[in-house]
């Protein structure tokens, strides 16, 4: 039995144990008269969705082929954005991981997931079909994120660590946004060059070099979406950053260099991204349309709003 959950979006933080490995929860129930198409753009993010109702639609935003259709998914930290559409029904949740958090709760199939979707029973396993039984037929979306507080930190307790290099190596290109030298990496941990990005693959999925992009990207949709939600600073300071200073900013040699490198990976040019973000934010309608998925993260943004993917 699926409980009568009023339509909306509910956010939910992990318990305090659970902060290093868990960035958030996402309970969602929409209920449109129209499909809705969004755009959700390489973050450093894992992310299990959890269907009680509906299905979704997968497509490379950067290179589309045949979509790939799914109830439950789990998807790994992808170099290229991701188009999801849904029929406008959808009811679950998701849960935000980080790439530590991915591979303590599922081990080398943490790095198996980089760059890729898959079944999140194919993660989960045989148990999956039962937490979601569990999670649908709880009584409040706090039951539900208490009851994944639970499960998660029940495969945290046993699940294995990061190899401490590769631990080392994540913090670099954390707090460099991407921008530490490999040359900085290699020196640090030891390891050839070769051995470094196989062991990172291994526990992220990715190399370093494209870890450290998808940070570069983040850093630039950031800087981005504040001068657009804060206009009125750039206002008082009298300076508006041109193209060519967040450019410099975020690690790219020109503006052209960063225009280039915001196509390849999300599919679209940074203009045409706040452009749809900005007519997003001014739809009349439920929140849940234009939400970002994980705080302090710039994940997404509704496509073709007011057409037949609003």
């Amino acid at each position: 039995m699926i409980r009568n959950t009023p339509p909306g979006t509910v956010l939910g933080a992990p318990a305090a144990p659970l902060r290093g490995y868990v960035l958030g929860y996402r309970g969602y129930r929409l209920a449109l008269r129209q499909p809705l198409r969004r755009l959700e753009v390489p973050t450093d993010v894992v992310t299990v969705a959890l269907a009680f109702e509906g299905t979704m639609s997968l497509t490379d935003a950067v290179s589309p082929a045949a979509a790939a259709s799914f109830g439950s998914v789990a998807a790994g930290l992808r170099r290229t954005a991701t188009v999801a559409e849904h029929a406008g029904a959808l009811h679950g949740l998701a849960v935000s991981l980080t790439p530590q958090g991915a591979f303590r709760a599922f081990g080398p199939l943490a790095g198996e997931l980089g760059g890729h979707w898959a079944e999140a029973g194919d993660v989960l396993g045989p148990r999956l079909r039962a937490l979601t039984d569990r999670l649908a037929d709880a009584p409040s979306w706090p039951a539900r994120f208490a009851m994944l507080d639970g499960y998660f930190g029940a495969l945290f307790a046993y699940g294995p660590d990061w190899d401490p290099s590769v631990h080392w190596v994540w913090r670099q290109l954390r707090h460099s946004h991407g921008l530490v030298p490999i040359g900085t990496l290699v020196e640090g941990t030891g390891w050839s060059r070769r051995r470094l990005e196989l062991r990172f693959r291994e526990h992220l999925g990715l190399a370093p070099k494209q870890a450290a992009g998808i940070l570069r990207l983040q850093r630039t949709l950031n800087a981005l979406t504040a001068h657009e939600d804060h206009p009125s600073e750039d206002h008082r300071s009298g300076h508006r950053p041109t193209g060519a200073d967040l450019a410099t900013r975020c690690g790219y040699y020109d503006q052209s260099h960063l225009d280039r490198t915001f196509r390849a990976m999300v599919g679209c040019s940074p203009r045409a991204f706040l452009a749809a973000r900005r007519t997003a934010a001014a739809l009349p309608g439920p929140a849940e349309r234009i939400t970002d998925r994980v705080s302090g993260r710039v994940t997404s943004t509704v496509l073709d709003p007011g057409g037949s993917g609003s």
